[in-house]
Parts: C-alpha cells; sequence; structure tokens
C-alpha cells in the first residue's frame, strides 16, 4: 500500500474509489472543492479542477511536503455545460495535475484516467479522430485541443484516453502504468438513478487499474479490466 490522492473524491465514484482505498490500508488525499466533502480518514486537498491556478497550488503544496504518491486517480469531470468548461475539468484539469506531480510519482506508481464509453474514438468526429490518432501525439497538442474545446463531454474522453497513450509511453521507464479506465454507467449524480451499475462496481473497475501488477498494461482503455477502445 501507499499514498494515493483521488480527484473528485466528495461523490460518485470518486468518494468510493477512496473509501475503498482507506479501507485497504492506503494513505488517501482527497482532492476536492470543499474540504468538509471529503470522505472520512482522508487528507481533505481543496482544488478546483477547472481553474489552472488552484491545480497548481495543489502540485505545489504536495511537493513542498515531499510527498510521494504511488496512485493517482484523475477521477473529477463534468458531463454538461460550456465546452470549454468540460474540456479544462475533464481534460486540461488531469494534464496539467499529473504533468507537475511527476517527480512525486513513486517507482511503478500508477496513474488512472477515469474515462467514459461515451469517450470511443469511433464515436467521435473524423477530424478530432485524426488528430487524437496521430503517432506524434504529444501534451502540448493536448493542451491546445483543450483550448479549442471541440464538442463536449464524449470528445473530452477520448482526449483524455490519448492523454493516458501519451503519459504511459513516458513514464514507461520508470515503470509507472497509466491508463483510462472507464466505470462504466453507474448510478452517480452524473450517471442518474436509472444507470444499471453500482457506484460499488464503477469503482471496481477504476480501482483495478490503481491495483495493476508491474507487468499489466499501460496506455490502454479499460472497463471492467478488459479493453474497450
Amino acid at each position: 500500500m501507499g499514498t494515493a490522492l483521488v480527484t473528485g473524491a466528495s461523490r460518485g465514484i470518486g468518494r468510493e474509489v477512496a473509501r475503498t482505498l482507506v479501507r485497504d490500508g492506503w494513505r488517501v488525499l482527497s482532492g476536492v472543492r470543499d474540504p468538509k466533502s471529503a470522505p472520512p480518514d482522508t487528507r481533505a486537498e481543496t482544488v478546483d479542477m477547472a481553474d489552472r491556478a488552484s491545480v497548481a497550488a495543489l502540485a505545489e503544496r504536495l511537493r513542498a511536503r515531499n510527498e510521494r504518491l504511488d496512485a493517482l486517480v484523475n477521477n473529477a469531470a463534468i458531463y454538461s455545460g460550456p465546452a470549454r468548461r468540460i474540456w479544462d475539468v475533464n481534460v486540461l484539469g488531469p494534464l496539467l495535475l499529473t504533468r507537475a506531480l511527476l517527480p512525486l510519482f513513486a517507482p511503478n506508481a500508477r496513474v488512472v484516467m477515469v474515462t467514459s464509453g461515451l469517450g470511443k474514438l469511433a464515436a467521435q468526429s473524423a477530424s478530432l479522430v485524426k488528430r487524437l490518432s496521430d503517432p506524434g501525439l504529444s501534451l502540448a497538442d493536448l493542451e491546445q485541443l483543450a483550448r479549442e474545446a471541440p464538442d463536449g463531454y464524449g470528445a473530452s474522453k477520448a482526449a483524455l484516453n490519448a492523454m493516458a497513450r501519451v503519459f504511459a509511453e513516458d513514464l514507461k521507464p520508470r515503470g509507472i502504468l497509466v491508463n483510462a479506465i472507464s466505470p462504466g454507467w453507474a448510478r452517480t449524480d452524473m450517471g442518474g438513478r436509472d444507470a444499471p451499475r453500482s457506484v460499488e462496481q464503477g469503482a471496481a473497475s477504476v480501482l483495478w487499474g490503481v491495483r495493476l501488477s508491474p507487468d499489466g498494461p499501460t496506455g490502454g482503455v479499460f472497463e471492467d479490466g478488459r479493453a474497450i477502445a
């Protein structure tokens, strides 16, 4: 076990992931906008993933404390609203946070980008598919894409999947596994009461990525441990 940072930990999938990790003996840092909303037995870390300064401040606090992270779960996300805000939270925030925390990752750490089946590449526009499929895709390209904010939630998750691929390649020499993992359609505030999966089922899918063995996959997109894109 070790230390994990979970963003969007105040409710839904993020809260259940944080709660389960605590139960399993992890020390959990909960990335939340309101410190009072952090799950019990976790350390609240105030952050607004739509705000560059807030993301930078969180990273600086962790660096100042010499934190070592064994897992990062980029779970915070929004489904609706202006496209630019969706991309700020779902794409730019995780990119900036992950990049800022690179020096703090322990050898063989795990990074999970919480994605969605709506982010499948085949469901996106031809122009977005072309850009995200580019073998030379870089973090700078993804930053530019986030500024443009083409389309909405599904497109942002497709970009998040591509981001996992880029980080996975960069971090492979350190033994760090990076994957995009979907919790499936779960009964959260975002998923709604009619969703077929429980929060616990969705969290279990995400936790699979945290618990991967050193010879596990990296750079892929998964749900319940199975590749989906």
